[in-house]
């Protein structure tokens, strides 16, 4: 009996996220123009790149408009597909730009930075699509739409598996995926969206307990982290439900050795990248920030990982502290918040209040209708917690080192899109109350999401609409 109400259930999910989340992807692949969404020309770039056999980028020294060589970490591939993406002129009076800009018509090199270095593995859906849209005989624009469109299908593929193959937790996992922000970036070509479906479908396959899906879940994971190896703590995912004296049972030890292969991947992409690929990001030549303990003057022509790394060790406490600013800080706390949700353009689009008052009222709904179906693991919670913890803690300071000026008293680009990943993971620290599958709670909850994701799919595309 409960499972064929479960089995019901799923479909439940399953024609929801059909029905409400995927037309909303493809509106916004539609409505928002190439470029419209956080980075998108430059994972533009690296998926045209991937179809010319350009697995990662490489490195070029570039005269810039301020006079001055630098290396850089780029692609090579033909400036009009950098042009049919570009949404501003290049401000060269705040960061200076290549100069001359090459021009459309045969390849050249164009500078990618910190997306150079990205593992390959979530652009290919992308390409391939770019791919068929070319050997078509579309135009760029065309053949860019229909790549769109390719990475839509991978994450609706991914989306549906984690909803088919989850035992519980399918009412957040539901959630994650059909946030406008998680829409937004699957209908694009930031390689974002795709991690969030490979860790929703990664917590999924790990609420059963058969051999081939932990198996499948560190494949996953291991990409994850292969694309951003800050994440590397969601491998904890690997490790529950922790057995009874765990670090005692042979078990245990075994999924801490998968875990540390599904990491070990990312670690070593990281430190090849790092070697022999990544560069400073250009900027105007500019005075060290205050945190800075090295002799003044200290100008520097870009950011300088090095030395960002010397800040942060002449006072350790700004390990905790800068992170903490971005975390706590009532106001910043906010910000992260509605970017999660859904904040468009380039991160200076608000979607409609109504659209951030229905996700906290439903994260709340969720939250009292779920509560007594469920009952909570809360050694697997702290663990699982924690590693949230950590991999946004990871996040920020990679961006302290690479992408913010060195010595400044925060953070540069903190954004709320950064923690959906790590959402998915809090399934695996609940478990199913015997009877849950007959609580009426649980078919409240799907009322409340599919509400939700109703109202984005009316709202969130005049919202877009307008927008651009």
């Amino acid at each position: 009996m409960i499972g064929g109400i479960d089995r019901s259930g799923k479909r439940l999910w399953l024609a929801a996220f059909a029905a409400l989340g995927l037309p909303l992807c493809l509106l916004l692949a539609v409505l928002v123009p190439l470029g419209g969404v956080a980075d998108e020309s430059s994972h533009l770039l690296r998926a045209v790149a991937l179809l010319d056999g350009q697995v990662v980028g490489h490195r070029e020294t570039v005269t810039y408009s301020d006079g001055v060589r630098r290396p850089a970490a780029g692609v090579t591939v033909d400036p009009a597909w950098e042009i049919l993406s570009r949404r501003q002129s290049p401000a060269s009076q705040v960061v200076p730009v290549p100069e001359p800009m090459p021009a459309p018509g045969s390849p050249a090199f164009l500078p990618l930075y910190t997306i150079a270095t990205y593992f390959p593995g979530f652009y290919v859906p992308a390409a391939l699509g770019i791919g068929a849209g070319t050997a078509l005989g579309l135009t760029e624009a065309g053949a860019a739409l229909l790549g769109r469109f390719a990475n839509i299908a991978a994450y609706g593929a991914f989306g549906l598996a984690a909803l088919a193959l989850a035992r519980h937790g399918r009412a957040l996992l539901f959630g994650v995926l059909v946030l406008p922000m998680s829409l937004s970036l699957a209908a694009s070509f930031n390689q974002d969206g795709l991690m969030i479906a490979a860790c929703a479908l990664a917590a999924a396959l790990l609420t059963g307990e058969e051999p081939w899906r932990r198996r499948l879940a560190a494949t996953l994971i291991a990409l994850v982290v292969l694309a951003k190896p800050p994440y590397a703590a969601i491998a904890a995912m690997l490790l529950v439900p922790l057995p009874p004296r765990f670090p005692a049972s042979p078990v245990f030890w075994r999924r801490v050795g998968i875990m540390v292969l599904a990491v070990l991947p990312g670690v070593l992409w990281i430190l090849y990248t790092t070697a022999g690929i990544a560069t400073p990001v250009p900027r105007l030549a500019y005075e060290a920030g205050p945190l800075w303990t090295g002799p003044r003057p200290a100008q520097f022509l870009g950011t300088d990982t090095r030395a960002q790394a010397q800040v942060l060790l002449s006072d350790p406490r700004l390990l905790l502290t800068l992170p903490a600013q971005c975390l706590f800080s009532l106001k910043r706390a906010l910000m992260l918040a509605a970017g999660a949700i859904g904040i468009f353009g380039l991160l200076d689009k608000m979607l409609p209040a109504a659209v951030y008052a229905a996700w906290g009222a439903g994260l709340v709904g969720l939250a009292l209708l779920c509560g007594r179906s469920v009952r909570l693991r809360r050694i697997d919670l702290a663990l699982l917690a924690a590693a949230a913890l950590v991999a946004i803690w990871l996040v920020l300071l990679s961006q302290y080192l690479s992408w913010t000026d060195v010595g400044d008293v925060r953070i540069y680009g903190p954004q709320g899109r950064y923690v959906l990943p790590l959402i998915p993971m809090l399934v695996l620290a609940v478990t199913p109350q015997p009877a849950a599958a007959r609580t009426p709670g649980l078919r409240w909850a799907f009322a409340l999401g599919t509400a939700v994701a109703a109202l984005d799919l009316v709202v969130v595309p005049l919202a877009a609409a307008r927008m651009f």
